[in-house]
């Protein structure tokens, strides 16, 4: 059953509102699943078969997920229909084995372009579609949406909603994963540079003259998936020397296999930000034009994912020796997602860069209504804001002098899409693998260093812009060539 909420949006809020709410309840101003939480269990206490089949008995599970490895002790419960979320939450609660349990949070693209339109192209001029139950000035009553999430009515009167749930079919084009190209040497220049602005504003044209990465160095890209075969990311795709699951480049956790194809288009752009392949003769370069990108898809065709399975992605990486995380995703007011908290915890224990886009809302983040997990406090978190081609911060994007760290290029941004082909899109999705591009090519420049110490790098070598000032951290814009040349 859906609950809505009324919320007035600012005008300025109107092209961002869309994505805000993309699940079937309200928890904690946060959006999930309406049939499923999450249990983590108390690791000093003994758990007899018994003792969980009472468990489950008392919450009415209907399936249960377990996990391996760190996730060992949590599980992913579906409920029977019977039950609301709120009352097993407050029934586990109770039981001495349960050290926390919580919603299965929906996380999700913060751009507009996933349902069809470039937020760089959205003015507070155009309509929107009414939603039942939110108060939306000058919206149309006429327009209707898509449904956000598969299978589920959200908007409410959306198109597309059904009965279920489950995740819709691998895509059946997904294409077969070929062998990566040969490595061009001498590099040949690459001849839709001038299309990527932020390569410039950023100085890593610059920087590539000292140091253009290392095929060693593994950035996991956890989104949409990637188009692996794409002529100018092959070359750049991570492959696992010791595939189980025919995880080559990846892993899928949308569709449990090992074949993480973008059927969206945001993972592949923000993938070619990260490391398209430099000096190929092809289009453009990454911010690091040799880098080994890891696939891991955990969003949707539609861009909604859960906390389950960003938690499983983002465990994977680092199990797969990932050093630097690129997120371009995140959910509203879900502080109490603990369990997401956690595993950038794990990362973190793991000597592991966690690079978070700020947020499309136009809001600050030190504020009541935060993003998540950029608004998180976790040591190794770096959250990022979008700017312009002349250093102003982009309207849309989320701030906070507290919680978000610096800026990066984040409107017009010409990357990469499934295809062979390039577009370009705008949002702090495209500001985070910026940030993530730099942070691999300093580490792999300094492979000694930690992450505190590539995060104080990158923070202490910013541009400062006017823009930026007391709206974030540093009031800077990344700057990868004095990144690279610091040796403080």
């Amino acid at each position: 059953m859906l609950t809505t909420r009324k919320v007035r949006f600012s005008i300025r809020s109107l092209a961002i509102m869309l994505l805000t709410f993309t699940s079937a309840s309200a928890f904690a101003q946060g959006f999930y699943l309406n049939n499923e939480v999450i249990v983590k269990y108390k690791t000093n206490m003994m758990r007899t078969n018994q003792m969980m089949n009472s468990l489950y008995n008392d919450v009415f599970v209907e399936k249960v997920k377990h996990y391996k490895g760190q996730l060992k002790n949590i599980e992913q419960l579906t409920l029977a229909n019977h039950i609301t979320v709120d009352q097993a939450i407050e029934i586990l609660e109770k039981n001495p084995m349960v050290e926390y349990v919580q919603p299965n949070y929906i996380l999700s693209l913060p751009e507009t372009y996933m349902l069809g339109r470039n937020l760089a192209d959205v003015t507070p001029k155009e309509g929107f579609p009414c939603i039942p139950g939110f108060e939306i000035p000058g919206c149309d009553p006429s327009g209707t949406l898509p449904c956000i999430f598969p299978g589920i009515p959200f908007p409410p009167g959306c198109d597309g909603g059904g009965g279920g749930g489950t995740p819709p079919p691998p895509p059946k084009t997904r294409p077969e994963l070929k062998d990566p190209p040969a490595d061009v040497n001498p590099p040949v220049a690459d001849p839709d540079l001038s299309k990527t602005y932020g390569l410039s504003k950023t100085e890593a044209t610059e920087a590539w003259k000292e140091f253009r990465g290392s095929k060693e160095f593994i950035v996991a890209d956890i989104d949409t998936g990637i188009d692996y075969n794409h002529q100018d990311l092959a070359f750049n795709v991570w492959r696992n020397p010791n595939p189980k699951n025919n995880d080559i480049v990846g892993y899928d956790f949308i569709h449990n296999d090992g074949l993480p194809y973008d059927d969206q288009g945001h993972g592949t752009h923000t993938a070619g930000t990260i490391g398209a392949v430099g000096g190929n003769g092809v289009a453009i370069s990454g911010v690091s034009q040799r880098v080994s990108i890891m696939a891991l898809k955990f969003l949707s065709a539609e861009g909604s994912g859960t906390t389950a399975d960003a938690i499983r992605a983002i465990d994977y990486a680092v199990e797969h020796g990932a050093r630097v995380l690129s997120n371009s995703w995140g959910g509203k007011g879900d502080e109490d997602n603990k369990a997401l908290r956690e595993a950038i915890d794990r990362a973190k224990n793991a000597n592991v860069l966690f690079i978070a886009a700020a947020g499309n809302d136009g809001t600050d983040n030190d504020g009541r209504d935060p993003s998540y997990p950029a608004a998180f406090d976790n040591d190794n978190l770096i959250a990022v804001a979008a700017t312009d081609n002349k250093d102003g911060m982009a309207f849309f994007s989320n701030y906070g002098k507290k919680t978000t760290h610096l800026g990066a290029p984040g409107v017009d941004v010409y990357s990469t899409i499934p295809g062979d082909k390039y577009k370009a899109y705008s949002g702090t999705s495209m500001a985070c693998p910026h940030v993530a591009g730099a942070a691999a090519l300093v580490w792999a420049k300094n492979p000694t260093w930690d992450y505190k110490k590539v995060k104080e790098v990158l923070m202490k070598t910013v541009d400062a812009v006017p823009s930026l000032n007391g709206k974030t951290i540093t009031g800077g814009r990344l700057n990868v060539l004095r990144a690279l040349r610091s040796t403080e």
